[in-house]
C-alpha cells in the first residue's frame, strides 16, 4: 500500500493501535481454544477480533488487510457453525493468518510514518490454502452453497445513485451475500464539517452494528474531489458505508445510528429483489419515506441467525446499549509523545524546586533576626507547599505512565508454544502478577531481556519429555513469569523446574574458554560460577540452534537491565530449576537518591541500593590481603574507598584527617553488599535522572547525571558496576 484513501491520519493510528489489541487478544484466545477446541464463546470472541479489523480496513481502503481477513473470518465462521473442526493443522494456519495480518498492519504503520521500507509480503498463496482448507473441511450438503452464485443475478444487482460509487471488492461481496438469499441494511454515514476538532472516532460506529445485528462488510465512497483548486481542507472527502444482516427492525436500526451527531446519515436495502434508497437523518436529512417503506421484508427481519447468539444475549445488548451512549467512556487514548513531554516538564519543575529549597536554605543561615527574617519564614512555608504540590503532580504523572506488566506477558504464550513446538518439548507457561505497574517507558525496554531469558529456560532449562520422566519429573516442564512489587522497585522472575545450572559445568567451559585460569576457577563460589553465564559469548550450548546456543543473550539481558538502572542475578539447583530475578526501579525519570561526598566530587546513589548509613573508626577496619573488611553485627562486609574505585588518586580535597571516623555507605544489589568509605553524607533528595553524553557513558561505574539546587552537577553512581569494580581491585 503505497497511498491512503483517507485524508486524515489520525484514523490509521488509532487502527494501529486497535488492531494491536486484538492481535494480543486472538492469540490468547488461540492458545486457549488449542487446549479447549469445542470451546464456543472462545471462537465467538475470536470471530468478533477478526470480523473488527476487517470492518476497520475496509473503512480505510487497507484491501490487503481486508481480503485475508475476510476469508479468516470464513473459516472461523465454519468453525462457529460447527461444518469444520479445530485440528493441529487448522490452528497452525489460522496462526499463519494472524502472523500475516500483522505484518500487512505493520505495513500501515511504515508507510503512514514514512519510516523504513514495507515488507509488502504476497498473501495469494496464503489466501490460496485458506480457501482449499475451507473447501476441504466443507461436508457435502453445504458444498451446494455455493451454486447461487452465477452470473445472472450478480449482474443483475444495479445499486441506488447513493450508492453507485462504491468500489470494486465490496460489490463483489455484496453480490456473494446477496446471491445467497441474503438481505442488507446499507448505512452510508456523510461526516459532517462539525465533527473536526471533537473526540469523535468514525470507527466507533463499527461496534454499534452489533446492537441490531451482523456487520457483514465496511467500506467507504470517495466524493469526487479531482479539482485541487476546488479542494477544502476542513471538509470530509469519503463516506463511510456499513452493510449490516439485522436482527431488529429498521426503525431500531434508525434510532441507533441516529444517535450519532454531526453525521448525516442514509438507509438502503440491499437483497434478492433488487436495492433501494429509504431515508436520509441528521444535518440537511431529507423527507422520511411513506410508512408502508419503513417495515422491513420478511427475509431482513428474520436472517438466519448463528446459533451462539442466544436472544437473551441480544436483550441484554440492547438494555446495555443507551447506558453507553449517555455516559460514553471512561478512558481517552494519549500519545507517548505527549506523556514523555509532561514527564520532562515536571522533572523541570523538580530541579525548579531544589533550586527554591537551596536558595531558601542560605537565607535562612544569612538571615536570622529583623523583618527579613519574616519574609524568610512566609519563603519557608511558600517551599513547603511547592513541595508538597510537586510531589502531588509527580504521584499523579506517574500514575499516568504506569502501566500492567500484562502489557508484555501477553506476547510469551504464543513465543513458548512455538519455541516448545520446535525443539519437541512440552512446556506450560505460568504467569503470576500480571497486573503488576510499571513504568511505560520500563516496559518497552524489559521485552528484549525476558524474550532471552524465556527462550534459555525453554531450550537449556527444560528438558526433553523422556529426559523428565527418567528422572521423576511430569514429562511436561513448567516455567513461570511471576512480576511483583517491593519496596521502590519491581521484580520480574523467570522461573523453570529444569536441570539447573551445573557449577562444575560453567567452570569447565570458561576454563576451555580461556575465560579462567584452573586455580581461579577452583577459588570461585558456585554462585560466582553461575553468574559467569552473563558474560559476553559465553554459553553451555553443545550446538548453536535457532534459539539459543551462540552465547550472546544473556549479556544482552545483563547489559539491558544495567541500562534501565537495574540488575540482573540467577539461582539455582542443579536437578531442580533455575529462578532469574531482574530488580528494576519503577520508574526511570525521577529517583530518590543519597548524596555525598568523595574526593571533592558529589555523588548520588539511588536510594533503593542503600541498606544503611554508619560512621567506623579506622582501627577497626582490617585487611584481608588487598581487601578491607569491618565486622558489622557479627558478619564480615567488605569496604573500599570510592575515591579509590573511582581513581581520584589525586584529589585531596574533602580527604579525611587521620583519626577521623570513617563514613561508611552499605549498599547492595543482587544479593550482594559492600560498604563505600566516603568523606562525608549530605542529605537524601529526590532527583531527576539525565543520561549522560555519549562520550562520557562509557565512565565505568556511573549511570547518569543530575543537577543540583546550586546548578552544578551530580554524577549517580551504578551500584551494579560499583560492586564488579571492587571484585577486580581485589584481584
Amino acid at each position: 500500500m503505497s497511498e491512503f484513501s483517507l485524508d486524515d491520519p489520525s484514523f490509521y493510528e488509532d487502527f494501529l493501535v486497535e488492531a494491536g489489541e486484538h492481535f494480543e487478544l486472538i492469540e490468547q484466545n488461540f492458545l486457549v481454544l488449542e487446549g479447549n477446541p469445542q470451546d464456543l464463546d472462545i471462537l465467538n470472541g475470536i470471530f468478533r477480533s477478526v470480523h473488527t479489523i476487517k470492518g476497520a480496513s475496509g473503512f480505510l481502503g487497507l484491501a490487503k488487510v481486508q481480503s485475508l481477513s475476510h476469508i479468516g473470518e470464513n473459516i472461523l465462521d465454519e468453525l462457529r457453525k460447527g461444518r469444520m473442526v479445530v485440528t493441529p493443522e487448522v490452528m497452525e494456519l489460522l496462526f499463519e493468518t494472524v502472523d500475516m495480518l500483522k505484518v500487512l498492519v505493520e505495513d500501515v504503520g511504515v508507510n503512514l510514518r514514512k519510516q523504513g521500507t514495507p515488507a509488502d509480503p504476497n498473501t495469494a498463496d496464503l489466501i490460496h490454502r485458506l480457501e482449499t482448507l475451507r473447501s476441504g473441511g466443507t461436508p457435502t450438503p453445504a458444498a451446494a452453497a455455493p451454486a447461487p452464485v452465477q452470473a445472472s443475478p450478480v449482474g443483475a444487482l444495479v445499486l441506488p445513485a447513493g450508492l453507485s460509487n462504491l468500489d470494486a471488492p465490496s460489490r463483489k461481496i455484496l453480490e456473494e451475500l446477496v446471491a445467497q438469499d441474503i438481505s442488507l441494511v446499507a448505512i452510508k454515514a456523510k461526516l459532517q464539517p462539525e465533527i473536526m476538532g471533537t473526540p469523535f472516532n468514525p470507527l466507533s460506529m463499527l461496534p454499534m452494528a452489533d446492537l441490531v445485528g451482523k456487520l457483514v462488510h465496511s467500506s467507504h465512497i470517495m466524493t469526487a474531489s479531482t479539482d485541487l483548486d476546488a479542494f477544502q481542507h476542513d471538509q470530509f472527502h469519503f463516506d463511510l458505508v456499513l452493510f449490516i444482516q439485522p436482527s431488529e427492525s429498521l426503525e431500531t436500526v434508525q434510532k441507533i445510528f441516529d444517535g450519532v451527531k454531526n453525521v448525516r446519515m442514509e438507509y438502503f436495502l440491499v437483497g434478492p429483489e433488487g436495492a433501494r434508497s429509504l431515508a436520509a437523518t441528521g444535518p440537511d436529512k431529507v423527507e422520511t419515506p411513506p410508512p408502508a417503506v419503513q417495515a422491513l421484508p420478511a427475509a431482513v427481519q428474520a436472517p438466519e441467525a448463528p446459533a451462539p447468539e442466544a436472544p437473551v444475549d441480544t436483550g441484554a445488548k440492547k438494555t446495555a446499549a443507551p447506558e453507553k451512549t449517555d455516559k460514553g467512556s471512561d478512558t481517552i487514548r494519549v500519545s507517548q509523545l505527549k506523556l514523555d513531554t509532561f514527564m520532562n516538564t515536571v522533572a523541570e519543575l523538580i530541579i525548579c524546586k531544589t533550586m527554591i529549597n537551596h536558595v531558601v536554605e542560605r537565607f535562612e543561615v544569612e538571615v536570622t533576626e529583623g523583618a527579613a527574617s519574616d519574609l524568610v519564614k512566609e519563603l519557608r512555608k511558600g517551599s513547603v507547599y511547592l513541595d508538597q504540590v510537586s510531589k502531588e503532580i509527580q504521584a499523579s504523572v506517574l500514575g499516568i505512565r504506569m502501566v500492567p506488566v500484562k502489557t508484555i506477558f501477553s506476547k510469551f504464550p504464543r513465543m513458548l508454544r512455538d519455541l516448545a513446538k520446535a525443539s519437541g518439548k512440552k512446556i506450560e507457561l505460568q504467569m503470576v502478577g500480571e497486573d503488576t505497574e510499571i513504568d511505560k517507558s520500563l516496559i518497552e525496554e524489559l521485552s528484549d531481556p525476558l524474550i532471552h531469558l524465556i527462550r534459555n529456560s525453554a531450550d537449556h532449562g527444560v528438558e526433553m519429555p523422556e529426559a523428565r520422566v527418567k528422572s521423576g519429573k511430569s514429562e511436561t516442564g513448567i516455567v513461570i513469569l511471576r512480576a511483583r512489587h517491593e519496596g521502590d522497585s519491581v521484580l520480574v522472575e523467570i522461573e523453570d523446574d529444569g536441570k539447573g545450572i551445573d557449577p562444575a559445568v560453567i567452570r569447565a567451559k570458561a576454563i576451555e574458554k580461556g575465560i579462567l585460569s584452573v586455580e581461579r576457577a577452583e577459588a570461585m563460589s558456585d554462585e560466582e560460577a553461575i553468574n559467569l553465564v552473563f558474560l559476553a559469548g559465553f554459553s553451555t550450548a553443545a550446538k548453536v540452534t535457532d534459539i539459543s546456543g551462540r552465547g550472546v543473550g544473556m549479556d544482552v539481558v545483563r547489559s539491558n537491565v544495567r541500562r534501565l538502572n537495574g540488575h540482573v542475578s540467577v539461582q539455582s539447583v542443579v536437578g531442580k530449576g533455575s529462578i532469574f530475578t531482574l530488580k528494576l526501579p519503577l520508574t526511570l525519570a525521577i529517583i530518590d537518591a543519597l548524596l555525598m561526598r568523595s574526593g571533592g566530587q558529589v555523588f548520588a546513589v539511588p536510594g533503593t541500593a542503600v541498606e544503611e548509613t554508619l560512621l567506623v573508626a579506622p582501627e577497626t577496619v582490617s585487611h584481608l590481603t588487598r581487601r578491607k573488611a569491618i565486622n558489622l553485627r557479627g558478619e564480615v562486609l567488605g569496604i573500599t574507598q570510592l575515591r579509590e574505585l573511582l581513581n581520584f588518586h589525586d584529589r585531596e580535597e574533602g580527604k579525611l584527617l587521620e583519626g577521623e571516623e570513617l563514613p561508611v555507605v552499605v549498599i547492595s544489589t543482587a544479593g550482594r553488599r559492600m560498604g563505600l568509605i566516603v568523606d562525608s553524607l549530605i542529605r537524601r533528595q529526590e532527583m531527576v535522572i539525565k543520561p549522560l553524553a555519549p562520550y562520557l557513558a562509557s565512565l565505568p561505574g556511573i549511570s547518569g547525571a543530575s543537577v543540583m539546587g546550586d546548578g552544578g552537577v551530580v554524577l549517580i553512581l551504578d551500584p551494579a558496576e560499583l560492586m564488579t569494580l571492587a571484585v577486580q581491585e581485589a584481584l
